[in-house]
């Protein structure tokens, strides 16, 4: 007997994805620009790590194991996504979120089952992070696997230079050594991480889910400025990137009012870039 498998689903996507290229096709100028709304959704994990099963991983392979818990033994423990819409001629984006899901309030699929739905529902957007390419995205597809999911087109092409997908980490680096998010933020003074990366694995395996929560949109708002700054250097948007900073800051705060990450660094920080960029002649500030 042949299994019939149905199609609509696939080709109703495939459509969309070709109807998106169309008009990103017709849409650029000769310049590079572009003449339509462009997005970009910025996604960030936090992970736990499944110890059990690496244990017995460890125990059947014996000295042949890899003793380090690498991504397959990665479960997602909390995400976070926003987006960012550019018009032609806009000063500021529209932003949606950002949003957050922990372990506390749900499990890995409905956690991957919501940001898969966010980018699906926006085909258009750009999946973009900050070292995806590395391991969350490993770790994605091992759950959509797993839990009998569905990828959204952006995460079905496996190349790390597909087109619907930004890592911001490798489109900056290129051929320099990679760095880390808060190594680059604090070399260009924007805000990062209110928790050390290397201690927020221990929060989720503790359950210190607020200081999840305002880690992990932290990671997007850092990775969104830097994506802001990347996209207008390289000829992609035109925005006022004071006037956006601030947009940012707003939407953050309106969608996180318990955040302190955002109230006492990011908010501020936007607040002085654009009053920085009013003043004119020039600017002295105080000795660190």
């Amino acid at each position: 007997m042949t299994n019939i498998v149905p199609l609509g689903g696939e080709l109703e996507r495939l459509s969309r994805k070709l109807e998106h290229e169309a008009q990103m096709f017709l849409a650029r100028k000769r310049d590079g620009r572009f003449d339509t709304a462009r997005r970009w959704l910025i996604f960030d994990l936090e992970f736990v790590f499944d110890r059990s099963r690496h244990k017995g991983y460890t125990k059947s392979e014996g000295k042949d194991a890899e003793l380090s818990i690498r991504w397959p033994f990665h479960q997602v423990a909390a995400v976070s996504w926003m987006t960012l819409e550019f018009v032609a001629d806009g000063a500021v984006p529209a932003i949606a979120g950002p949003f957050v899901l922990t372990a506390e309030n749900a499990d890995e699929r409905d956690m991957v089952t919501a940001l898969f739905d966010a980018l699906e529902q926006d085909p258009g957007a750009v999946a973009t992070t900050w070292g995806g390419e590395a391991r969350d995205l490993a770790v994605l597809r091992r759950a959509a696997a797993t839990h009998g999911l569905v990828l959204p087109h952006q995460l079905i092409d496996g190349s790390p230079h597909a087109r619907e997908r930004l890592d911001l980490c490798r489109a900056s680096c290129v051929q320099a050594s990679s760095v880390h998010l808060p190594e680059l933020a604090a070399a260009v003074g924007v805000p990062s991480k209110p928790t050390p990366s290397e201690d927020i694995g221990k929060h989720c395996e503790a359950g210190n889910w607020a200081t999840v929560r305002d880690q992990v949109p932290a990671d997007v708002l850092t990775t969104a400025v830097l994506t802001v700054r990347h996209l207008a250097a390289h000829r992609q948007i035109e925005c006022h990137q004071p006037d956006t900073l601030v947009a940012i800051a707003d939407a953050a705060g309106a969608a996180l009012p318990n955040s302190e990450f955002i109230r006492r660094s990011f908010a501020p920080w936007a607040g002085g870039k654009k009053a920085e960029s009013g003043l004119r002649g020039t600017v002295y500030r105080a000795a660190a």
